[in-house]
């Protein structure tokens, strides 16, 4: 079912919502970076530990009044035969990433089990759920292209604050666009389909794979995965721009 631009509003202000996540990831993500280096924590989950107190806080709210499904969490049931081919990027991209990492580098097995949790349940599932669900759907009521492009500025932008300082130009350019690319696509993705448990589900592999991955010693494969998701944007932007987030399934309203 797709977002159409009609949805009745769901928030009075959404770019004050806007400003509350970010503000949430600058204090809690940021806070527990800080934390962890300060008391100089060495277990594998511990940078991402002010991720917890918003994967707690996302539960309870979705879990009240069917928010998991006015935010997109459970559309699932609704992707039928070829629409899964929409999905087929972001598996190449997975298999890119594992080509160019030479596997996985080694590591006890309780770290790959520490680092693929906190990736699926904490860090996925909280950026997914605020940039791809919150987001999308309190902007859905300015039109499909308009969430879409909030949600991925935003998620770029944020991921793009880490990725300034420490590395040479051509790192950084291609961290940007990266980041920018990969939230436009995931975003074109729910804005089609609306089921945003999948990007978590990608999102949680993608970085636990980049993670736990040799270094590789080329950008070759970085411009591979680049010219992955221009094209399955260019893909999807075909679907997406000629529809509307249709009324039919939407939920009701949240105060």
């Amino acid at each position: 079912m797709k977002m159409t631009g009609t949805e009745t509003p769901i928030v009075r202000k959404p770019y004050l919502i806007l400003l509350w996540i970010e503000l949430a990831l600058i204090l809690f993500v940021a806070g527990g970076s800080a934390y962890v280096s300060i008391a100089e924590l060495t277990h594998p989950a511990a940078p991402f530990l002010g991720f917890i107190p918003i994967a707690l806080f996302l539960l309870f709210f979705l879990m009240r009044n069917n928010r998991a499904r006015t935010y997109y969490l459970t559309g699932l049931s609704a992707i039928k035969g070829k629409q899964w081919l929409d999905y087929a990027p972001l598996l190449l991209i997975l298999i890119v990433l594992l080509v160019a990492n030479n596997g996985f580098a080694a590591a006890p097995a309780p770290t790959f089990v520490y680092l693929l949790l906190t990736q699926l349940l904490l860090v996925g599932f909280v950026e997914e759920t605020l940039f791809r669900g919150i987001l999308m759907r309190v902007f859905a009521h300015r039109g499909v292209m308009y969430a879409v492009i909030i949600s991925s500025v935003f998620f770029g932008i944020t991921h793009a604050l880490q990725a300034l300082g420490g590395q040479s130009l051509e790192d950084t350019v291609l961290q940007i666009v990266y980041a920018f690319g990969i939230g436009f696509m995931l975003a074109l993705l729910v804005a089609k389909h609306r089921a945003v448990l999948l990007t978590i589900f990608f999102h949680g592999l993608h970085n636990f794979i980049n993670m736990t991955g040799n270094e590789p010693g080329t950008h070759l494969y970085d411009y591979i995965v680049l010219a992955i998701i221009a094209a399955s944007c260019l893909w999807l932007l075909r679907s997406v721009r000629q529809t509307n987030f249709s009324k039919k399934g939407v939920a009701p309203s949240v105060s």
